[in-house]
Order: structure tokens, then sequence, then C-alpha cells
């Protein structure tokens, strides 16, 4: 089956030094395109010149709502900037965190909403980071600045997958949806329509079952894939194809050359 991951921070320290042969690998398992998504500017850095040299991987750019509180009064210009390099397909990510603390809620909003605002302008899709915030987020969502976005490791509730498949944005599910405990998650997955379904691994993050407390990396997507798929009753390739297309849609790859 050939899949894509809609995020992987191969950026991320866990794969320093070892970020062509971890491609490598997810390409022998069947990954063969992937977005490397920022969570500051330093890594979203890194994302462009992992996109850059490695076939099949595009970049997102963003300051998560963990990072917010340190990135420079620039930041929103720096990621403008970056926005226009060709292997850049997302603003993000960027969103509410009310798990951990990372900030005033009102503080976080009002960046969310300004990288929203900035994917709107640079017709980007929106990567969002959404965790145990989902009556801000659906308060928001009646007059949210971007068009088209993606909710990416999905946890939350049927009424925001809902509100957010109504506008048209995309859910995307990790490896989360494997674990035995997760069946909200999993009653979710099954009502997902098919136009708005997206896997990914969240890679060095939430490996899936069978790798549970083991680094995340992108080759272990296809168990998210079989996972949904039985969810789903329908076949893993299926589910693989059904993802990539709709990965390639929102990125903006269908209808464009992939040649660096």
């Amino acid at each position: 089956m050939i899949v894509f991951d809609s995020h992987l921070h191969l950026n991320h320290a866990d794969f320093h030094g070892r970020e062509s042969q971890t491609w490598q690998d997810a390409n022998e398992a069947g990954v063969c395109e992937g977005v490397v998504v920022g969570y500051d500017i330093e890594s979203s850095a890194r994302a462009i010149r992992l996109a850059e040299t490695l076939e099949g991987l595009y970049a997102g750019v963003g300051v998560s709502p963990h990072d917010i509180l340190k990135a420079p009064d620039d930041y929103l210009e720096q990621l403008k900037t970056m926005a226009n390099h060709p292997r850049v397909v997302a603003i993000g990510e960027a969103g509410l965190e009310y798990h951990y603390p990372a900030g005033p809620k009102e503080m976080q909003i009002q960046q969310f909403l300004r990288q929203a605002e900035l994917a709107e302008r640079v017709q980007k899709p929106l990567i969002i980071h959404l965790r145990e915030a989902d009556e801000d987020f659906l308060r928001l969502l009646k007059t949210f600045p971007a068009s088209s976005a993606i909710l990416h490791c999905f946890t939350a509730s049927e009424d925001v997958m809902n509100a957010a498949v109504e506008r048209g944005f995309y859910i995307s599910f990790s490896g989360i949806v494997t674990f035995k405990n997760a069946k909200s998650l999993h009653e979710l997955a099954a009502k997902v329509p098919d136009a708005n379904l997206l896997v990914e691994t969240d890679a060095p993050y939430l490996a899936p079952v069978p790798f549970r407390g083991k680094i995340c990396k992108p080759e272990m997507i296809i168990e998210t894939v079989k996972k949904i798929a039985q969810i789903r009753e329908e076949r893993g390739e299926d589910i693989a194809h059904l993802t990539c297309r709709n990965a390639q849609t929102v990125f903006g790859l269908s209808t464009r050359s992939n040649s660096k």
C-alpha cells in the first residue's frame, strides 16, 4: 500500500542525524510522501531543509501553542517569508493547548487566529493543534478566518468533528486510534466522511499498537491505516489510497509537479 503521512516531525531532535535513514525506512514500508511540520521558527526552517533534500517530503511552517510564548516578535513575518518556499504546503501547527500549561487562553486564541489569518492570506491550509479546547474552538469556528484546515491528531468531540467537516476541514487520525481504550475515537473514525479523512504519525510521538512506548517512526503509520480500515470495514489499501488522495488535495499537490 502507498501511504501519505500528513503530519510528522522528522525535524525533531529524536531523529537528528538519522533523518535520511528514517525516511528511507518509511519509503520501503510504503510511505512515499509526508509533511514535516514545524512547531517553532527553528523547527520550521529545519522542515524546509528536509523537504528540500528528501524526496517526497513537504513542509509546514508554524508556531505551536506549546512554543508561542517563546516566539520572536516578528514570527508572523518570518512564517510569511517561509511560506513562499515552493516546498511549503501548509501553515502550522498552530492552535489551542489547554491540557498542558501553554500560556493564557486569550493569548493562545489571539496567536492562533493570527496564524489562521496568515494561512488564508498565503492560501495554504492551516494545521490545527487542538487539545481540550473544544468549546472555544467551536466558538471561533463561527467566524474562523482560514478556509482550509486540518485538525491533526484528532481527539476532540463529535460536535467538533461535525462542525469542522461542515466547513470542509480534514480530520487526521494518529496512532491513538489504535489504542484499545480509545473507544470514542473508534466511533468517530467510522463516521468521518471519505472526503475529509487523513492519517498521520505525529512522529516521534504516539507510536501505534504494537509499538507503544517506542519512538514513533513514519513507517509505523501502516498500523494506523490498518486499524482505520478495520473500524470502517474496508481494505487497508483502499484507506491508504483514499487518504493519500485527500492529502494531495488539501496540500495542493494533485495539481502541481512534485519535482524539486
